[in-house]
């Protein structure tokens, strides 16, 4: 663009100094083609200047795009590093959820195996008890038959011998 707008002021600064050499041979038919040209150099020139106003107003509308396009990626970074702290501290706390899930199971498992070795201790002891009972009773009834079979031969030896000597 600055290429064209030198290339235009040099054009008017050569038509100026080529103007300025037929002025000095001027004919009335030159009169008017000069003042054509000079009317087709100001259109030329507000048509310039109007270009020149737009391209800056773009340039400046360009400068404030680039400047929204980095706070916009500045911001989409800072939300993207946000998101990756969330993610580790999200993964933090599964880990640490996990490894204590696992705790806890493991603890489980170690009740409820001192929980079964308590029970089948516990089993055998009512087991013996009962064994120990049954025995307990068994002899307890053998020695109560045994006595009451003395007993009993005792009081019949006895009638006996009272019959006998009644007789």
């Amino acid at each position: 663009m600055k290429r064209q707008i030198l290339a235009l002021v040099l054009l008017f600064a050569v038509t100026g100094s080529v103007a300025m050499q037929a002025q000095s041979k001027r004919t009335p038919a030159d009169s008017a083609l000069v003042q054509q040209i000079e009317k087709d150099v100001s259109n030329q020139l507000r048509r310039l200047n109007y270009v020149e106003s737009e391209f800056r107003v773009f340039r400046s509308d360009l400068e404030n795009i680039k400047s929204n396009n980095e706070e916009l990626s500045t911001q989409v970074k800072e939300t993207l590093e946000r998101l990756a702290q969330s993610e580790r501290a999200i993964n933090a706390t599964l880990e640490t959820f996990a490894q204590k899930f696992e705790d806890q199971n493991k603890t489980i498992a170690d009740v409820q195996e001192v929980l079964d070795s308590k029970m089948n201790q516990m089993l055998l002891y009512i087991g013996v008890g009962i064994v120990a009972a049954l025995v307990l009773m068994f002899i307890v009834a053998k020695s109560a038959a045994a006595s009451a079979v003395k007993k009993h031969e005792s009081n019949w030896n006895a009638f006996q011998e009272h019959l006998l000597k009644s007789k």
